[in-house]
């Protein structure tokens, strides 16, 4: 069913760095808004369809032969918090022109928009991997949630920038809704859109400029 949530936050930092004039007048908006009045839409699927989902999804875009796959999703490990793995499904994709394409978050978020209707799923780590972020703390890791495709492309986008605004001025952002890691497509298993924790710098590509950070996402077709 449809849930929402309004975002919480560190006060007492969060006014210190004000204070200090760390924070942009926009990042300050920004942070204020998103606290204050955002919301999410979307629905849990039921468990036997999730399940369902999950293992189409693997079986058509993932390398199950390849040693990573092996070693480190197909091994679970037992937690406190229920079985998981320690890698990332997007570490061992199908790699081949069909369907592995690097892209920018943007990109990414725009083919989302299009789509009326997307689910999304994210890595089966333990509760201590999960960054904190709502709709993996607050639901089984195994989940798969729908949503609009034009209000996930924003969210997507939106919490990415306002965390990593607040991560280079020493804040750390809570209540925020999506995992790092998620991957996204429809029924059809026809495409994703994967956006990962990983991103590419100057220290990374020499080619770009000093300020620039590139989040690194997946795209098919």
């Amino acid at each position: 069913m449809p849930r929402g949530g309004k975002c919480g936050g560190a006060d007492a930092n969060l006014a210190s760095l004000i204070q200090g004039g760390r924070l942009s007048a926009k990042m300050i908006s920004e942070i204020f808004n998103y606290r204050g009045c955002h919301s999410m839409k979307f629905k849990i699927l039921p468990t036997e369809q999730a399940v369902a989902l999950r293992k189409a999804f693997i079986r058509k875009f993932v390398d199950t032969t390849s040693e990573y796959y092996q070693k480190h999703i197909a091994t679970l490990i037992r937690d406190i918090d229920g079985f998981c793995y320690d890698g990332y499904l997007w570490d061992c994709l199908k790699d081949n022109k069909k369907w592995k394409k690097e892209c920018r978050m943007e990109d990414a978020a725009t083919f989302l928009r299009d789509k009326k209707n997307v689910f999304f799923m994210w890595d089966l780590f333990s509760e201590e991997r999960l960054s904190g972020k709502r709709l993996s703390l607050e639901y089984p890791k195994a989940s798969i949630i729908s949503m609009e495709g034009s209000l996930l492309g924003h969210k997507i986008v939106e919490e990415w920038n306002i965390e990593h605004d607040a991560w280079t001025s020493g804040f750390q952002c809570q209540g925020l809704w999506l995992p790092e890691d998620i991957y996204c497509f429809d029924e059809s298993m026809s495409w994703y859109v994967i956006f990962t924790h990983e991103g590419r710098d100057s220290w990374t590509d020499p080619e770009l400029d000093e300020d620039v950070y590139i989040r690194v996402c997946f795209r098919v077709p």
